[in-house]
């Protein structure tokens, strides 16, 4: 008596998931190579360098920048806005490369960096009378659009870069992008501009800088959010 052997067309669920697995290989896009994120960082810093001589360039510094540069105040206000900048765009890059995220402790280190730049104008820089936004405003918009085009620049070459990345969360990448960048366009005017008066500083310098990172972020939301449809 011979036994037959059956053999059923239904495919197994090993089978069907390999099956299925080489479909998706077959159909994914191959990707771009993708810089290390330090690389991305000193690519960044050093485009936004070019950028800031590149105005200088154009505009000029403001007179006797080596002695204000001797004096404590101005010095550390660069020295934090510069710092300033470059932790927010590696808090950039890093959140937008998957296993990369930085520590709490940096991001702290980050804002507390942030917040004493804030504070340098109201404790060091000389202030004339209350602070009136609306006239500093209208008085010195070529600094306020000095701030944002030098700072425009860099935001756009990193946004290029990020958005060969693949961020989780989008808006707080666009958010620390905006930030970096936006405070080498403020570093670029504050060399320019011999005015160190806070409420011209606060206003026409920081100020633009400020609405910059809140424009850039929403803006980001979206750039850096494609790689996901």
């Amino acid at each position: 008596m011979k036994t037959h052997s059956t053999i059923k067309d239904k495919q197994t669920p090993m089978a069907f998931h390999h099956q299925l697995v080489e479909q998706m290989v077959c159909d994914v896009k191959p990707a771009g190579m993708l810089l290390r994120p330090i690389a991305q960082w000193f690519l960044w810093l050093g485009i936004s360098l070019l950028v800031m001589v590149f105005f200088w360039m154009r505009m000029g510094v403001q007179p006797n920048l080596s002695r204000i540069m001797n004096q404590m105040p101005p010095l550390l206000f660069i020295f934090s806005a510069f710092a300033g900048a470059s932790l927010a765009a590696w808090e950039a890059i890093s959140s937008s490369v998957p296993g990369r995220q930085t520590s709490r402790f940096y991001r702290v280190l980050a804002v507390l960096v942030l917040i004493a730049l804030v504070s340098i104008p109201f404790i060091f820089f000389v202030h004339t009378g209350s602070l009136q936004w609306g006239r500093v405003l209208s008085d010195d918009t070529g600094c306020v659009e000095g701030v944002s085009f030098s700072g425009l620049i860099p935001w756009i070459f990193m946004g290029w870069m990020l958005s060969r990345n693949a961020s989780f969360n989008s808006l707080w990448t666009g958010a620390w992008s905006g930030v970096s960048a936006f405070l080498m366009g403020t570093i670029t005017i504050q060399i320019h501009c011999p005015n160190w008066n806070m409420n011209h500083v606060l206003v026409a310098h920081l100020l633009p800088a400020a609405v910059g990172t809140i424009v850039v972020s929403f803006l980001g939301s979206f750039w850096f959010s494609h790689w996901k449809k």
